[in-house]
């Protein structure tokens, strides 16, 4: 998770001129920083062991449903994610995570506009055709 925020951090100057930016606002740019070592401070208070039991447990549902796709157990692989996205909502650390990375809000680029990347959305799709 560091990564990820050390990640973001060196990204902060493209994505401020990938905005049409003209030039690089040192206030906005400031800000910038004080509001990623704010979101790194919250991670920090996070339990970490459970990010990475998290992490673990995702890699084994990803192998779980794969496995379940590829035997043509096509509802049980729905009926498996669907159980895990569950468990992940109701999860006091995913929360905590989750509002963390509230505290970047207006200082990313908005990707809602992004178009997905194969031919079908992604939201309507079937888990074992992606």
């Amino acid at each position: 998770m560091r990564n990820l925020i050390r990640f973001i951090i060196l990204l902060m100057p493209a994505m401020v001129l990938a905005q049409g930016f003209s030039g690089v606002d040192p206030q906005k740019m400031q800000a910038m920083m004080e509001k990623a070592k704010e979101m790194q401070q919250c991670m920090g208070k996070v339990d970490q062991v459970k990010i990475q039991a998290f992490k673990q447990r995702g890699k084994q549902m990803s192998a779980k449903i794969k496995a379940l796709c590829a035997a043509g157990k096509r509802e049980e692989a729905v009926t498996e994610a669907l159980s895990y996205s569950k468990e992940l909502a109701s999860d006091s650390t995913m929360s905590d995570v989750k509002k963390c990375g509230k505290i970047m809000e207006g200082f990313m680029p908005d990707l809602s506009s992004v178009e997905p990347t194969n031919e079908q959305d992604s939201s309507t799709g079937h888990i074992c055709d992606k």
